[in-house]
């Protein structure tokens, strides 16, 4: 399973042409909720910042719970497929498909880690040239420093997105 699953990442890789239907040039900021432990916002809160910083292709989310106890989670993913799903008029909506990552810890009476790698499947509706409402689906492998080692996990995550 491993392997079919490497081998389909790297396929990927490959055979996809990148495209870019985001505002090239710009910076993308907004707020993000979600769940599941392949997503930013799992157990840090719940609801994070989104990034888009102009010049890297790179989506982030990061979240942070100040409490007892402490966590942060980040997400950094590359969409290999960012294209137009349905286009008509002012009407924008797109899909995309994107690799990345996440990193989890939490600090309290135990201290935990996490690692892994997400593969991010969504839908992203540009409102207007500066607004836009995403929603995506993540599952991922993740690699756990205390506990089981390998997991399997699924997130989901909601936005918004102002194009500055």
């Amino acid at each position: 399973m491993k392997k079919k699953l490497l081998l389909f990442c790297v396929a990927g890789l490959l055979t996809v042409n990148a495209f870019a239907d985001h505002p090239g040039g710009r910076l993308g900021l907004g707020i993000f909720g979600g769940g599941g432990g392949a997503s930013a916002a799992a157990g840090s809160g719940n609801i994070g910042l989104s990034l888009k910083l102009s010049g890297l292709p790179l989506f982030w989310g990061i979240t942070a719970y100040i409490g007892d106890p402490f966590s942060m989670s980040i997400s950094g993913d590359y969409y290999l497929i960012d294209d137009d799903l349905v286009r008509d008029g002012s009407f924008n909506l797109d899909w995309f498909l994107g690799i990345g990552g996440f990193g989890h810890f939490v600090i309290g009476n135990t201290v935990s880690a996490a690692l892994g790698l997400r593969l991010p499947v969504g839908l992203s509706w540009h409102l207007s040239t500066n607004l836009e409402l995403f929603a995506d689906v993540v599952p991922g492998l993740g690699l756990n420093f205390s506990g089981d080692p390998l997991y399997w996990v699924w997130g989901a995550e909601l936005g918004l997105r102002i194009w500055l």
